[in-house]
């Protein structure tokens, strides 16, 4: 029996949010494994939630290996490449012109059966502390990828003093939004460490408004509402509250103590969604209006889609 679908407003808030990242920690799943998962997910119930299956670009050579065994025979599957990086600007851009080589030969080996037109990578920390320098590596990457077809989300290694290197980096994009460019935010890991504060989330969140800057997310967001881990043994953010609160921001013009409240949230019953819009406690947006900021809120990376769907529908959303 097909699930019936959710509310409008949910489906608005969550449509094509969830990016698979099977091969990532905690799933780390081998990469026939998480493939095969993706192209089963392509038949659930649920598949308008999926956006991305999440790849290294050194690794699309062995993923073509597998396309006679995997490839589905009908459609086109859609991919989000990792750049391999680099620890300053010389060795990060000998290596964004591997990951292109990568993602331009798989693209020819499989036509409109794929579509890999979204990159991902971390910036060298050390080209993140001065302006002019970050905006030149920034620019002349994005143009190349850009010219490759490819949309760039850019991240900040999340190390000390990340924030000064944040506020850079989306500077250094609000410079140059007018190319396919957007900020990338990593919201959790396997250690407490990893997790980034609701006010480090809140200032993203709201930078990357101000700045009209593109946002997307990753790690440690595979459950919709923050609650605490003992696994990792900290509060993990909840993807409802994240996109919630970026939706919230834009339609409401909230400050960063308003758009922290709705990322501390731990009561999923202040998460109120309708056929007209979503509502937390006294704020509201409309369905126009999610609709709006997910073209700019784009997706999340997770290692589970399962997850996702599952706490959803015990909290009564699906």
């Amino acid at each position: 029996m097909k699930n019936s679908l959710p509310s409008k407003s949910l489906q608005l808030l969550l449509f094509r949010i969830i990016d698979y990242a099977g091969l990532y920690p905690p799933a780390n799943l081998p990469l026939e494994e998480a493939f095969r998962n993706f192209v089963q997910y392509q038949q659930a119930d649920d598949v308008w939630m999926l956006s991305r299956f999440v790849v290294p670009a050194k690794r699309l050579p062995e993923l073509s290996r597998l396309a006679g065994q995997v490839f589905p025979h009908e459609g086109t599957l859609s991919f989000s490449t990792l750049g391999r990086g680099g620890k300053n600007a010389e060795e990060f851009l000998e290596n964004l012109k591997l990951d292109i080589a990568d993602v331009l030969t798989f693209r020819d080996a499989h036509g409109t059966r794929v579509a890999a037109d979204m990159f991902e990578t971390a910036l060298p920390a050390p080209e993140l502390t001065e302006f002019p320098r970050a905006l030149a590596l920034v620019t002349r990457s994005a143009d190349v990828l850009n010219k490759n077809g490819l949309t760039v989300f850019f991240e900040a290694p999340f190390e000390e003093n990340w924030q000064e290197r944040a506020e850079i980096l989306i500077r250094s994009l609000r410079k140059i939004k007018d190319k396919h460019v957007g900020f990338k935010l990593r919201t959790g890991g396997v250690t407490a460490e990893a997790f980034p504060t609701a006010d480090q989330v809140a200032w993203a969140i709201l930078a990357a408004r101000d700045a009209g800057v593109p946002f997307k997310a990753t790690a440690g967001l595979h459950h919709p509402i923050r609650h605490y881990n003992d696994s990792v043994s900290a509060k993990m953010h909840g993807f409802l509250n994240v996109f919630g609160a970026g939706v919230l921001a834009s339609a409401n013009s909230l400050s960063l103590e308003e758009t922290r409240s709705i990322l501390e949230d731990e009561d999923p019953q202040n998460f109120v969604f309708d056929e007209s819009g979503f509502s937390w406690k006294n704020l509201s947006a409309a369905n126009g209006q999610i609709s709006r900021v997910r073209h700019t809120f784009t997706s999340f990376g997770s290692c589970s889609f399962d997850d996702p769907r599952d706490d959803l529908r015990r909290l009564g959303l699906m």
